[in-house]
């Protein structure tokens, strides 16, 4: 990776590491209407056994008790535990200089910054505040660490993705394993960026003897454990103006943030004993969440449009319209209406260029939970 000097080394089986330098990371986690899971996530953050990181947790917008049970959360921490609330206009400013001093001298475990948005700006607006904030503050953060707030981290997680980028000087680095058990192996391998737009099409597995590494090389990782380095950041900033696509608000911001990544001279690998423990698609609703449906389904062809060459755009949608088609008739099978009506939605709005917030995202949310 271009200008990597961060040093680990691997001391003992469990992963303690020493260096020279501990590169500083700022992990972020975005919350909405979800403040159970991110106190989980939190519990779980303030274990880390990584010596060098600044929680920061942006409240997108939400509408339930969120900011207030955060709040309640910290206050529990007792005393010693350095706090800072910032709006995002004042994140977005790199903060307080003072506050700022009064966070860089306590203990990683006992600080955090919250950012309140006034408005969901998605994952990527959402996360676009935070690294802006991390990139700008007193202390700038060497690292970023994406972390969805359903999950759940096992304390040498950073320890080991920060091995994995030293040793494969990579710029991006993900999780092997997820899944509520953390025992779900992290699929994906090296594909080109053609190839992607064709999966399920194309076989994705690594053979057996790649996930024997310490890492492995993919076209991408996914978003929901995202250990970035700072330079890359500014690399995809100063290409297109953001670091994620606010286009995009869920879902396939990080396939598009590592290939343009990858264009920049950027790696991505995955660690293969880091380790995260979350439900799939939980910070969106589920597996089965219409949001998923549609965003995917648009998203996908939003990236296909803007990093395939013209020929390739024709096959893409020439397939992705009859893949489409099967996975809405696949959703009426299985009486999913409401999802094959995501889909449908999605296709369509995919080939007018609809971008940002789906119209339906609210209406779609308090319709779930007002089936619960």
């Amino acid at each position: 990776m271009k200008g990597h000097t961060d040093v680990v080394n691997e001391q003992s089986a469990d992963c303690a590491v020493t260096m020279r330098t501990f590169p500083g990371i700022a992990i972020i986690i975005l919350n909405w209407n979800g403040w159970q899971d991110t106190l989980a996530c939190l519990e779980s953050v303030c274990g880390l056994n990584y010596p060098d990181y600044l929680t920061i947790v942006v409240d997108n917008g939400s509408w339930d008790d969120s900011v207030e049970e955060i709040k309640a959360w910290v206050r529990n921490r007792g005393e010693g535990f350095s706090f800072v609330h910032y709006t995002g206009d004042a994140a977005l400013k790199g903060g307080d200089n003072t506050k700022e001093q009064i966070l860089d001298a306590a203990s990683p475990e006992a600080r955090m910054v919250l950012i309140t948005n006034r408005e969901n700006l998605g994952f990527a607006g959402g996360n676009n505040v935070a690294i802006n904030y991390s990139l700008h503050r007193n202390r700038p953060a060497d690292y970023v660490f994406l972390l969805n707030n359903d999950a759940v981290v096992e304390k040498d997680c950073l320890s080991r993705m920060m091995r994995a980028a030293h040793e494969s000087g990579a710029g991006i680095v993900g999780v092997g394993a997820m899944g509520e058990n953390g025992d779900q192996i992290q699929w994906g391998k090296e594909n080109s960026v053609k190839k992607q737009f064709f999966v399920p099409l194309v076989n994705n597995l690594l053979p057996p003897h790649e996930m024997q590494k310490v890492y492995w090389h993919s076209l991408w990782v996914g978003g929901g454990a995202m250990l970035i380095h700072a330079g890359v950041l500014t690399a995809v900033l100063r290409r297109r103006g953001s670091y994620f696509d606010p286009d995009l608000f869920l879902y396939w911001e990080d396939v598009e943030f590592c290939i343009l990544a990858g264009i920049e001279g950027y790696e991505s690998v995955i660690a293969r004993e880091a380790r995260i423990h979350c439900r799939e698609a939980g910070s969106s609703g589920g597996r089965y969440n219409p949001l998923a449906y549609y965003y995917n389904t648009r998203n996908r062809m939003l990236s296909a449009n803007n990093l395939l060459p013209w020929q390739w755009k024709i096959v893409f949608h020439i397939v992705n319209f009859v893949m489409g088609i099967g996975r809405i008739f696949k959703m009426i099978a299985r009486r999913r209406y409401v999802s094959a009506q995501a889909i449908c939605r999605g296709l369509i709005d995919g080939y007018k260029g609809v971008k940002g917030k789906w119209r339906q995202h609210d209406h779609v949310v308090l319709q779930q939970r007002g089936s619960e």
